[in-house]
């Protein structure tokens, strides 16, 4: 019998410990890396990728009573089949529905493996044009800035699974580049910074825009008209009330304490 059999054992992970997702249409890179890696630890890369060529279904024995050669069921392929049958339920067991549909009909770890490659570099490069186009086109409009800047991080989380990375730079001029006239003085100052070492990450420019963003609110909020304007108002109300005879009191007639002015 054939030595070479020898590596093909009951795995010593568990599976899940290891492939921590579940594959979907917009994560294959990141779950096919995960994979691979479990796939290495057991040293079973051989079933998927074809390394591990599966033997002979039968070998042939001579009978030891009439001389006759019989085809027999080789023990080696046995052994095979049923690492390969393990590998192939880690693969089924580890994708979506929607993926699963995909894979219907595969008899074979590396079947179901190759079919699944066939169908993810078919469909990535229409998906990198299609997030490329979300990423240049983001803007904050409405939204809360929390949701604006996390639905920009998920268009690069995503870009990032099927093999284009955005770096930090880009994701804050991506971020940047949405926002209205009312951030021109944040937009400034973070633009600034992207000159200076080290670099801001994407998640300090998060903090500093949620920041400036409760700022602004808290504005409107408090306030329905400036500083400025609630002092003019208080003091023309002075002089309707108390007349012209009041101008010699000083400046006490003019009181920033009015309604209006906060102080």
């Amino acid at each position: 019998m054939d030595g070479t059999m020898e590596p093909y054992f009951s795995p010593s992970l568990h599976i899940s410990n290891c492939v921590t997702i579940k594959l979907t249409e917009q994560n294959y890179i990141i779950w096919k890396s995960q994979f691979e890696s479990f796939l290495r630890t057991q040293a079973l890369l051989g079933f998927v990728n074809g390394a591990a060529k599966p033997p002979d279904e039968t070998i042939p024995i001579r009978n030891n009573k009439d001389g006759r050669v019989e085809d027999i069921l080789n023990p080696d392929f046995e052994s095979w089949s049923r690492s390969d049958q393990v590998v192939k339920a880690w693969l089924l067991g580890s994708m979506s529905e929607n993926v699963l549909r995909l894979v219907v009909g595969a008899s074979t770890a590396q079947e179901v493996w190759e079919t699944l490659i066939s169908h993810f570099n078919r469909t990535s490069s229409s998906r990198l044009f299609e997030l490329q186009r979300r990423l240049q086109n983001a803007e904050k409009l409405d939204k809360s800035m929390s949701d604006y800047l996390r639905g920009i991080k998920d268009i690069c989380d995503q870009l990032d699974s099927i093999g284009d990375p955005v770096s930090e730079k880009m994701k804050i001029f991506a971020a940047l580049r949405g926002l209205g006239r009312e951030y021109e003085p944040i937009i400034t100052v973070i633009e600034d910074s992207l000159d200076r070492r080290p670099e801001p990450t994407y998640e300090n420019v998060v903090s500093r825009l949620t920041g400036y963003e409760d700022r602004l609110q808290g504005y409107s909020v408090s306030t329905d008209v400036s500083p400025h304007l609630a002092f003019n108002t208080t003091r023309s109300s002075s002089y309707q009330h108390r007349g012209r005879g009041n101008r010699g009191r000083g400046r006490g007639s003019y009181s920033t304490r009015g309604q209006g002015f906060h102080q």
